[in-house]
């Protein structure tokens, strides 16, 4: 028992290790507020472009900046089969929350209460990965993007804006500004933490 908890430590320290540098939070953050963009634009390729481009231009980027640094690990394929179960079975969740909360306070039969209340369904589904990453890797600050996702959720839930999709258009872009934002700080941090070794100069005596 006790060698299997120091496992599922080591293996959450490595997944925990590989990212660091903040790139997950820094394309995620985009991702959502090209999102909220697209509310305003007819022109939504590069939003589809990115999402499609997205692990590679992740992998990409860790290949130049972060592999040479801190090394690479190759981690086990989870079960996709498993997952998706469970991935449905707690976007059904947030539906049902989502129906209780506009029964309580509006017609469940309006369309715009639906989308008044579309932030908070927006910030629930976040929930969904960030406490996913936050197991697999034990880092207490993905807990904090979850709080964060659903407090300004609520937030701008209960707010009346002039139009009807104001409210999720600028949750999308304060919540994902503050994922690039923090992406942005954790890669910088990672970059003077694991500086690359000075290449040794030949020796021309020999």
């Amino acid at each position: 028992m006790t060698a299997q908890i120091n496992l599922n430590k080591i293996e959450q320290k490595a997944y925990r290790d590989s990212q660091q540098d903040g790139l997950m939070e820094l394309m995620m953050g985009l991702i959502l507020m090209a999102f909220g963009g697209f509310f305003y634009s007819t022109v939504f390729v590069f939003y589809i472009l990115l999402i499609l481009f997205s692990g590679r231009i992740v992998e990409s980027i860790r290949k130049r900046y972060t592999y040479p640094r801190i090394g690479f690990v190759k981690f086990p394929q989870e079960n996709h089969k498993h997952n998706l179960t469970g991935v449905f079975l707690f976007e059904f969740a947030v539906i049902v929350i989502t129906f209780t909360l506009i029964s309580l306070f509006g017609d469940v039969t309006d369309y715009s209460q639906w989308v008044k209340w579309s932030p908070v369904f927006f910030g629930m589904i976040l929930v969904g990965p960030f406490a996913h990453v936050a197991s697999k890797s034990g880092n207490v600050r993905y807990t904090g993007y979850a709080i964060m996702s659903l407090i300004l959720g609520g937030f701008f839930s209960l707010i009346e804006f002039w139009s009807g999709c104001t409210g999720l258009i600028l949750y999308l872009v304060f919540i994902g500004g503050f994922l690039v934002l923090c992406g942005l700080v954790l890669f910088i941090r990672f970059l003077r933490k694991y500086p690359l070794p000075e290449k040794e100069a030949p020796d021309v005596s020999k």
